[in-house]
């Protein structure tokens, strides 16, 4: 299971590579093919959906947790009614979510009829209905994704992860260059996400012979899940609402230019804030199974620790590297009237940098179904976050919205969370802080040569972007390697570099 983790965590970073050449190269392509209209169009009744896709409740998380504990302790018996009856669970979820799409495709015109022409009107009913049917599939075959990650099949997981990545776009572009429009997106769009559903359906039921039967309802498990669950969903729902509400704000104080430039730094801060999920998405199944054995703090601990240092070398290079070339590549991919994303997106990211090197402690948490605190925590911070945001908006437009975010941030998902992990989940925050400076002031000096050479030498175009980039992720890995890594992390280093010679050659 080891291997599974850990060739899962390094297919998260292929697909977070494939992803982002996605959302900024084919965005850009599809922004000048289909027109701002269309691709606007498209976007908000996506919007629309994905704020739709967190009826699952949080049920998901509680699945794989329960589903991990049970094959830990062998109740094969409690496993199979479980996966039974959130099946059947997931097919009422669908429905609701089925009835909620049709409500909206219908009134397509009430809602938006005031800001929409007749052609964008009909247009978006088509879109709506799309995916409406494309959710209702969703939740109902959403189970085996959650059943296929508590058995730890990792790579299965991420190589379908980067077939939707490529299939999107592969499909998608031939068919804009002969005439496609947004409609035509979101048919391709479902058409390969109902494709990646049936195979982790075949998966499951063929290769991990698991048979989703329902054999009645347990209503004692489903109030342990549904208390265990309950307070993810919260959380989800708050943590949609937290990086929304800058916008809406920007929108009603400030206009749409605003927003624009506060969405293109979004943008990147989710792009960098994705790569923590390539270590903690792995991390749960296994994580709950040690709970079940109630084993020691100690081994909880260490695995925080070790695998918080990874998201550290993560994040560190690509927000220095942001640091260096970031406004360049803003200027590139944004241009000139959205340059201020660059300062946008560094206040973001800076927020929230501490946190998302601890994503796996929100595993710990889960695990031990200590969840309910943060919950709490995530609804307090989104009220504060208003709160702030607001003047700060008023005065500074964009740049104010976000600071008042990464206060919010800091205060919550930091200074409070850590005293929380530290004194009432027994996970060792003292030990995480002194490894985070220590990596901090050894990575240091491998920024501060690169921004001195960078302001001699002024960074200039897109080519300009990639040899700073490149020649910053060399220098800093190499002081990675040479003054912070540990034997660990050293050996596991020189394995995949023999792997990827040997494949070269």
């Amino acid at each position: 299971m080891v291997n599974e983790r850990r060739a899962g965590a390094v297919l998260s970073y292929v697909y977070i590579i494939v992803n982002t050449i996605t959302v900024l190269v084919y965005q850009k392509i599809i922004l000048a093919t289909l027109g701002e209209s269309e691709f606007g169009l498209y976007q908000l009744a996506a919007s629309i959906i994905n704020y739709m896709s967190v009826m699952d409740l949080g049920f998901n998380n509680g699945i794989i947790n329960y589903t991990a504990k049970y094959r830990a302790t062998s109740r094969d018996r409690e496993m199979q009614r479980l996966h039974g009856m959130f099946r059947m669970i997931f097919n009422g979820i669908g429905l609701v979510a089925v009835a909620v799409g049709v409500v909206i495709t219908l009134n397509v015109e009430t809602f938006f009829g005031a800001s929409m022409t007749a052609a964008e009107i009909e247009k978006g009913r088509i879109i709506m209905a799309v995916l409406t049917v494309n959710m209702g599939l969703t939740f109902s075959l959403s189970i085996y994704n959650a059943i296929i990650v508590a058995y730890e099949k990792f790579i299965f997981v991420k190589v379908v992860t980067i077939v939707r990545s490529l299939l999107n776009p592969l499909i998608m572009l031939p068919l804009l260059l002969i005439g496609g429009d947004s409609v035509t997106m979101v048919v391709v769009l479902s058409a390969v996400n109902v494709f990646c559903l049936l195979l982790n359906w075949a998966y499951s039921r063929y290769k991990l012979q698991v048979k989703v039967k329902y054999s009645g309802f347990d209503k004692a498990i489903f109030g342990e899940i549904f208390s265990y669950s309950i307070f993810i969903f919260l959380a989800e729902i708050v943590d949609k609402v937290n990086w929304s509400v800058d916008q809406i704000i920007l929108g009603v104080v400030k206009g749409t230019k605003e927003v624009s430039v506060y969405s293109v730094a979004a943008t990147y801060n989710q792009l960098v804030t994705s790569l923590s999920a390539c270590i903690s998405g792995v991390m749960l199944p296994g994580v709950a199974a040690m709970v079940a054995r109630k084993e020691k703090n100690e081994k909880l601990n260490d695995l925080f620790i070790k695998s918080s240092r990874i998201q550290i070398y993560t994040i560190l290079l690509v927000y220095m590297g942001f640091v260096l070339v970031g406004r360049e590549f803003t200027l590139w991919h944004a241009g000139a009237e959205c340059v201020n994303a660059y300062i946008v997106a560094l206040v973001l990211m800076g927020g929230a940098l501490i946190p998302i090197t601890q994503t796996v402690a929100i595993t710990i948490i889960k695990a031990k179904d200590k969840f309910k605190f943060r919950a709490i925590l995530l609804a307090a911070m989104a009220v504060i976050n208003v709160g702030i945001s607001i003047p700060l908006a008023i005065r500074l437009g964009s740049v104010g919205s976000a600071l008042g975010t990464a206060a919010s941030l800091l205060l919550a998902n930091v200074l409070i969370i850590n005293i929380y992990y530290q004194k009432m989940c027994d996970i060792d925050m003292i030990r995480y802080w002194k490894t985070f400076f220590s990596m901090v002031i050894r990575l240091l000096p491998s920024f501060a040569v690169a921004f001195a050479v960078s302001r001699l030498l002024p960074i200039s175009g897109l080519a300009g972007v990639f040899v700073y980039g490149a020649s910053f992720t060399v220098i800093y890995c190499i002081s990675a390697y040479f003054f912070v890594m540990n034997s660990f992390e050293k050996d596991i280093t020189k394995r995949y570099l023999k792997k990827v010679f040997r494949f070269i050659r």
